[in-house]
This record gives C-alpha cells, structure tokens and sequence, in this order.
C-alpha cells in the first residue's frame, strides 16, 4: 500500500499538531494522517530510547489519539533505515 500526503492540522489543549516534514533535536520526524489515522516517522543516526520517544510522541501527535509501535509478522517487517522509528494511532 503507497502513502499518499494529507494535510491535517489539528489543535488541542497542549499544543498545535501538523502533517509534514521537521527536524527535531537531530532528527528527522515525518507525521502523516493514513486512512484516516495518524503515522509519524522518527529517523536519527542513534537509537532512540524510551524516554526520547514518549517526548516524540506528544510533541507531534494529537492527545486525543492512542498511538503504537507496530510489529508485524517477520515476512511483513521492513527496516530500510537502521534507526528509524514509526509510531502508528491505534483505537
């Protein structure tokens, strides 16, 4: 399945939220809206802990969404980046 780009902006209580293109604390995050549901992408040239990605996560991602790291089964998974990071809203 191809991605295609939507634009979304949405505001809540603790911030302003967008799709696009930034550069964060030397990284480079993507956020996207898929089939009506929020992706975001994080790539760097370190692993990303925990902590790093929870401050991710709420920087970038609505409050009002629940969102995952995905592991799908292993003929499914797809690493083209060795530390890039996807975080997938989820019900």
């Amino acid at each position: 399945m191809q991605s295609i780009y939507v634009e979304h902006v949405e505001e809540d209580e603790h911030g302003y939220y967008s799709t696009g293109l930034f550069h964060y604390k030397g990284k480079d995050i993507f956020v996207n809206v898929e089939e009506g549901r929020w992706h975001l992408s994080a790539s760097c040239n370190h692993v990303v802990g925990y902590y790093e990605l929870k401050e991710i996560r709420y920087s970038f991602l609505p409050n009002r969404i629940s969102a995952a790291q995905i592991f799908p089964p292993r003929e499914e998974f797809v690493n083209l980046h060795e530390n890039c990071y996807h975080l997938f809203e989820v019900e």
